[in-house]
């Protein structure tokens, strides 16, 4: 029963995960036949731009939690008011991000690399990538809603649809086709802002079924301060979270930008390749947030736990499976980014690294997930924080830059990141002092 209710929950998130890494491995693989500084320009302008969205990503862990906690109480018209104040409040924080980052594009890469052979590429990359943050938003927004109604099959299908017009329109802006003129890098971001529109338009016509629209019509349609408060002190942690560990990764891009752009270019190649392994992770935490939430809310504390440890097996079954993989056919998966013997050379021995520990890789994601929904919002964004930029970051300048290591030593750094994390999240979650929180 309870298997069969975690795969019903994981796998529609894991099929749209796996269509939301084919969009960044196409991405990668499409932009590459560029050669490598426009891999590396990419890399930059959609990590800076994810380290923005990465806020409102995070936040939407938030309204999952607090919608899944208020199913579980069988709570409805609250449930129409989330769904209604997390539309307004996505619109208007949209629209201030679109417009600050337009003007600041240039200013936040150059925080990052001042390299300009990539520096001018990746801004204007991450300026049409901005002209697309409304559809994200928002499809985030109520993706968090819907996967808390458990109702995760919708995230799925949004990014099934996203991923073929993402590659489509790739095909047609990077190349120059249908009468298109070849944009190159740019070309590439207008693809992903359009992809976005579509994505968006299938989620919110699953927003217009007739069960979530009474949960609507008995809430009203008005502004509820309550609603957008509890929203934001369950979220804002798991925003900042998100946030703070983007940024981190903004700063291990950094360093690689000052080893050289082989470094920038391989970094890139291996997060590709390791968003294929991240899937399962993913989208076995939604299950176990959405578990974790509903079992506190019914207080069904045993299954709330047994909900998320078998979730994190799980997840570390297939992932450990994937880290093999890495092992085995890396050189030959790195080769397709370009046909280049110098790139497998520069990101293989990296690849190797994290895929060695990707079992503690898939319980990190699994039981990080579970500590945001059991009520310790703040615990889990202050163990980041301090592992990121008190452990990882300072190896990776060691290694990387002081031992001359290259990408190598950045690789073995966040390797050194994913075994802390989940020695911490297992400890803690292990204590089950969880069973005491209420939000």
């Amino acid at each position: 029963m309870l298997l069969r209710e975690i795969l019903r929950l994981s796998l529609p998130v894991l099929l749209g995960m796996i269509s939301y890494t084919t969009i960044n491995v196409a991405d990668t693989y499409m932009v590459s036949q560029l050669g490598e500084e426009a891999i590396a320009a990419t890399g930059i302008g959609g990590l800076a731009y994810f380290t923005i969205l990465s806020f409102l990503m995070g936040g939407s862990v938030g309204i999952q939690i607090l919608t899944s906690r208020r199913f579980g109480e069988k709570k409805e018209i609250e449930l129409g008011r989330i769904g209604i104040n997390i539309l307004y409040l996505g619109v208007i924080i949209a629209i201030l991000i679109t417009f600050a980052g337009l003007y600041f594009s240039d200013n936040f890469i150059a925080l990052i690399t001042e390299e300009p052979k990539i520096s001018q590429s990746a801004a204007d990359y991450l300026r049409f990538r901005f002209m697309g943050t409304l559809f994200f938003v928002l499809q985030y927004f109520v993706r968090g809603y819907l996967d808390g109604l458990g109702d995760t099959y919708v995230g799925m299908l949004a990014a099934f649809f996203t991923m073929v017009a993402n590659i489509f329109l790739n095909w047609v802006f990077i190349y120059g086709n249908l009468g298109s003129e070849a944009l190159g890098i740019r070309g590439a971001a207008i693809a992903s802002s359009l992809a976005g529109g579509i994505g968006f338009l299938v989620t919110v016509g699953f927003l217009l079924r007739t069960e979530i629209l009474s949960y609507f019509r008995s809430a009203g349609w008005g502004l509820d301060m309550e609603i957008l408060k509890n929203t934001f002190s369950i979220g804002l942690p798991s925003a900042i979270d998100a946030s703070l560990t983007n940024l981190s990764f903004l700063g291990f891009n950094k360093i690689a930008a000052g080893i050289g752009v082989s470094s920038v270019a391989g970094s890139q190649v291996i997060f590709s390749v390791l968003s294929i392994s991240f899937m399962p992770g993913m989208a076995f935490g939604v299950a176990a947030t959405t578990l974790l939430g509903k079992g506190m809310g019914e207080g069904k504390f045993r299954y709330a736990e047994l909900g998320t440890y078998h979730s994190a097996r799980y997840a570390a079954f297939v992932m450990g499976i994937m880290g093999l993989l890495f092992i085995v056919f890396g050189k030959w998966i790195i080769f397709q980014f370009g046909g280049s013997e110098s790139l497998v050379a520069e990101a293989y021995p990296g690849l190797v690294a994290v895929a060695l520990v990707q079992v503690g890789d898939a319980y990190h994601m699994v039981l990080g997930a579970a500590r945001s929904s059991d009520g310790y919002v703040l615990w889990v964004p202050l163990v980041y924080f301090l592992v990121s930029y008190c452990i990882m970051l300072p190896t990776a300048y060691f290694l990387g830059v002081g031992m001359g290591l290259g990408t190598t030593g950045l690789w073995s750094s966040i390797s050194l990141w994913l075994i802390f994390l989940f020695g911490i999240f297992y400890w803690k979650f292990r204590q089950g002092t969880w069973k005491n929180k209420r939000i």
